[in-house]
């Protein structure tokens, strides 16, 4: 099974990729791991858009963790299974701080990011606390216009907080079984 991870910043996917992985043993496309070791470019995206439809062609069996939008056709079109993890905007941003915070001042390593990334609380930052704050208003709709076009039929599963998460884990491994 291709799954795809999605959600805000912040809104625990590289934790819960983690956890599925651990359950059902299933390698694990961090797309941030990648992305952040490139120089932005429009080339950098494509070169990314193409590696993550290269690791879905070779796994039958994994995990894609992360947003990119501009992205998603590709794993949408592959995935049998979408994971969209929402959290209210609060909690995103703090979690956004707290790990920006130790892995600042903490040097906490983040298995989901690329090594050489480092947080610089500047103006950056702030835009970036802003696009977390906004996600639900610009993204939702985005997101399920998406999946309408490319996946329609694949099965969307949203999970809300760790209950849900859990109950939800519990009832991928049967199935795995």
């Amino acid at each position: 099974m291709r799954i795809m991870i999605i959600g805000s910043p912040g809104s625990g996917k590289s934790t819960y990729t983690r956890r599925i992985s651990q359950r059902l043993n299933y390698p694990i496309f961090y797309l941030d791991r990648y992305w952040h070791q490139t120089d932005y470019s429009m080339a950098a995206k494509k070169h990314l858009d193409f590696l993550q439809a290269e690791f879905m062609r070779a796994h039958q069996n994994c995990i894609v963790d992360g947003n990119y939008s501009s992205l998603m056709p590709t794993r949408m079109k592959q995935a049998d299974l979408i994971i969209w993890l929402r959290v209210p905007r609060v909690i995103a941003i703090k979690r956004v701080i707290n790990r920006s915070v130790r892995g600042r001042f903490f040097q906490t390593e983040r298995p989901d990011m690329a090594a050489n990334f480092s947080e610089h609380f500047d103006w950056e930052y702030v835009k970036f606390m802003k696009f977390i704050w906004d996600y639900p208003r610009h993204n939702y709709h985005l997101v399920e216009r998406l999946r309408q076009q490319y996946a329609p039929q694949t099965p969307l599963v949203i999970l809300h907080g760790k209950s849900e998460k859990d109950a939800f884990l519990a009832k991928l491994a049967t199935i795995q079984d």
